[in-house]
């Protein structure tokens, strides 16, 4: 009985290279997708941050913050907050998304992110280039060093992403999120994630700041300049 042989075929050259195709295009997609998963979870954790250090500012420094003169970067602000807290977590202030954070941790010949907050001021002073926030703090002209106090133009940032200068309405492409935005935490306590400073209207996302010599029937402006919506006589940390 003849018995005929089956034949096996394997894949031509176009079909191999129809099947890559399709496998780079889906890698593609799941790629761009888990970016933003990441993204989103890395803004999530941060945000989270954000509530844990005002929660515990409002307990432990009642409600003052430190002068600029003792306090002159966002790495000093780290360190003020590990003596008045005794948070001493590098997580709060170092965030993963963040390039130079990266760069930091995958460089072999640096000490990398410490392992703790320090206890005395300048012993971050190698890795403050990737606080991942800049901060608000009193000067000598202040009215007052407490935070919570009642502005006639409302709650005023604090701490916010780093990148976002003074005069400026988008956050620097070496700030955490490499440009896309960030999150600013009010001193009420309110903390919000801005694609940018303009807003909807492009009137700003931030109410200038009244001084109290103005009026109490000045009227409050919109203003996308963070500097603008600080109290009077204060600064913003220079990092």
């Amino acid at each position: 009985m003849n018995q005929k042989q089956s034949k096996k075929k394997g894949f031509t050259l176009i079909e191999l290279l129809v099947v890559i195709t399709i496998i780079g295009i889906l890698a593609g997609i799941a790629f761009v997708g888990f970016g933003d998963v990441f993204g989103t979870a890395g803004r999530t954790a941060a945000q989270k941050n954000l509530k844990t250090i005002y929660e515990s500012l409002v307990t432990n420094s009642q409600f003052s913050f430190p002068m600029s003169d003792d306090v002159k970067s966002s790495a000093d602000f780290a360190v003020w907050y590990r003596k008045k807290t005794n948070d001493t977590r590098p997580e709060l202030w170092f965030l993963p998304d963040d390039e130079k954070v990266r760069d930091l941790v995958d460089d072999e010949s640096s000490d990398g992110i410490p392992s703790q907050i320090p206890g005395e001021y300048g012993e971050l002073d190698g890795v403050k280039d990737a606080i991942g926030y800049s901060v608000a703090i009193p000067g000598d002209d202040a009215e007052s060093r407490k935070f919570n106090r009642n502005l006639k133009s409302g709650a005023y940032p604090i701490i916010w992403t780093r990148g976002l200068e003074s005069g400026s309405d988008k956050w620097k492409v070496d700030s955490p999120w490499a440009g896309e935005g960030g999150h600013v935490l009010f001193s009420d306590g309110t903390i919000r994630w801005y694609d940018d400073t303009k807003g909807q209207d492009e009137n700003g996302v931030f109410t200038a700041a009244i001084n109290k010599a103005d009026g109490a029937d000045k009227k409050s402006e919109s203003t996308n300049d963070i500097s603008a919506a600080l109290p009077i006589g204060w600064e913003m940390t220079k990092d």
